[in-house]
């Protein structure tokens, strides 16, 4: 599926609670999942890395130990994972506040280094893991997750058999990446027809005329993000240069005259970057 997707279609899929996929003529409707459903999801994973305990499966920790026992893994690669996932996070908040555009690129070029190497670390680690009580647990649940969610009909009576679901399966797991992706979510909540709607409703479960628990999670996505963009809207006062662009609006930070004066100033962070021969590493930016 492509990357720029329609938001007029994203938020006809995510209102009307499904999507259509259409395969050598034929049509598949994936029904998007409740916020009941979810929990249930999880609460069968739990039962099941409970079965698996029962019947001897070890866990992730305990074949992590095992691995770092026979030297497949060491404890320098679990540290290097905690670093990684806290320096990413860590950078991203601070990019956000960054407007020089050669800081602003070199930050985003070493962000993705890191986000390419803990990548390689997990893969490492999953390896170690595929046998555990936990990724048994998850493959059922997504099993589970496929046989409920896609049908035949778009009145969600007849259930994919187990020889389509390998056809439909890949699209179905795009689609939800695509309708859960921020700014998908940000752009079709922002369209006129449908935030006008939201900033004059008191209560958003009457958008989608349902019961909380039968909000799906999409809706609840939609909800939540057009609530944190009319709240970023009503309460900072956003440039005139991004104003209209609700992923620049929700991801704008007014920068104060304290976070102005600092030593990790524009100034500094070129010098820096001058320094290191054009580069710069995000936890140089995080003391």
């Amino acid at each position: 599926m492509s990357d720029k997707v329609a938001p007029s279609q994203v938020l006809l899929e995510i209102s009307r609670g499904f999507s259509v996929f259409t395969i050598s003529d034929k049509k598949y409707f994936f029904k998007h999942f409740s916020i009941e459903e979810m929990l249930e999801l999880e609460e069968f994973e739990k039962e099941q890395i409970g079965i698996a305990r029962k019947s001897g499966i070890k866990n992730q920790t305990e074949l992590v130990k095992d691995a770092m026992k026979y030297g497949a893994w060491t404890q320098k690669e679990e540290d290097q994972i905690n670093s990684l996932e806290w320096t990413i996070k860590s950078s991203i908040k601070f990019l956000e506040k960054m407007n020089d555009p050669i800081a602003r690129k070199s930050f985003e070029d070493q962000i993705h280094e890191q986000k390419a190497e803990l990548h390689q670390l997990r893969s490492k680690k999953d390896k170690i893991s595929a046998y555990s009580a936990e990724s048994l647990a998850q493959q059922k649940r997504l099993s589970k997750m496929m046989v409920n969610s896609i049908f035949y009909d778009e009145s969600f009576e007849r259930k994919i058999n187990e020889d389509d679901i390998v056809l439909v399966g890949p699209l179905v797991f795009s689609k939800f990446a695509e309708l859960a992706k921020k700014e998908n979510i940000l752009r079709a909540s922002f369209l006129t027809y449908f935030f006008e709607v939201f900033m004059s409703t008191t209560n958003c479960l009457d958008l989608f005329k349902v019961k909380f628990m039968d909000l799906t999670i999409f809706q609840k996505g939609l909800i939540s993000y057009s609530r944190s963009l009319m709240q970023k809207m009503q309460n900072t006062k956003i440039p005139d240069k991004i104003y209209g662009d609700p992923v620049k609006m929700f991801n704008y930070v007014e920068v104060d005259a304290d976070e102005e004066n600092k030593s990790e100033g524009m100034e500094d962070i070129k010098r820096k970057m001058k320094a290191r021969g054009g580069e710069l590493k995000p936890e140089d930016l995080l003391s």
